[in-house]
């Protein structure tokens, strides 16, 4: 199974002139339990995230506490709709960053329905920019932690405290990801994806940005 990375990248309106930008880096590792995976499709309308995935880095450092907790990202299963024939749809649930147990909550969020659109062998997952994971709150335990990614998540005034998402899949069957779907067969690999929390001034340029991006992977 390939190896991935989830990156997360928060964008927010600052009280000075500019973008501020936090990437947060994420990909089964081998710490704190972790176990090599991806997604997996059982063939019968579920998608699953069931492997460990752990920041692995902040602003390309390891020096923030979240990896040196090997907090995980708690990505939920979830239901494809609009089988037979499409347009498919993903049902979307609770969505959170964890200890390395998954016991203790550091941020919680709800990842809202999405679209998934199949191109050849590889897919992709909520295309539409937009506020697709609201509710986002950072835990007494997730501030405690001394996290600047947390706390600057935190500090983030609530009407902005929204994410955009995004995810590319990639590894379905060779006869292709659509006819995954439609013929009933299990699959599963890698994927790679992305949420933003955008300055409005800036939604346009990340739209053709993370588009750009998702095009990248797709030719690969």
């Amino acid at each position: 199974m390939k190896r991935f990375l989830l990156t997360l990248t928060l964008c927010a309106l600052m009280s000075t002139p500019g973008v501020a930008v936090l990437v947060v880096e994420f990909s089964p590792g081998t710490g704190g339990g972790a176990t090599a995976g991806g997604w997996s499709y059982d063939g019968a309308g579920t998608l699953s995230f069931n492997q460990a995935v752990q920041v692995d880095l902040v602003n390309g450092s390891g020096g923030d506490p979240l990896v040196a907790a090997f907090a995980l990202v708690q990505i939920p299963a979830m239901s494809v709709g609009g089988i037979p024939g499409g347009p498919y749809t993903l049902s979307g649930g609770p969505f959170a960053i964890t200890d390395s147990a998954g016991s203790i909550l550091y941020l919680a969020g709800t990842l809202s329905q999405g679209d998934l659109f199949p191109i050849g062998t590889t897919a992709a997952g909520y295309t539409v920019f937009k506020a697709d994971i609201t509710g986002v709150t950072v835990t007494a335990a997730g501030l405690a932690l001394g996290s600047p990614a947390l706390n600057y998540i935190s500090s983030t005034p609530d009407p902005q405290r929204h994410f955009d998402f995004e995810m590319s899949l990639q590894g379905s069957p060779s006869a292709g990801f659509k006819d995954m779907l439609e013929t009933e067969k299990p699959g599963g690999d890698g994927f790679s994806g992305a949420m933003t929390i955008p300055e409005p001034a800036t939604l346009l340029l990340l739209g053709i940005g993370s588009l750009a991006l998702l095009r990248n992977r797709w030719s690969r």
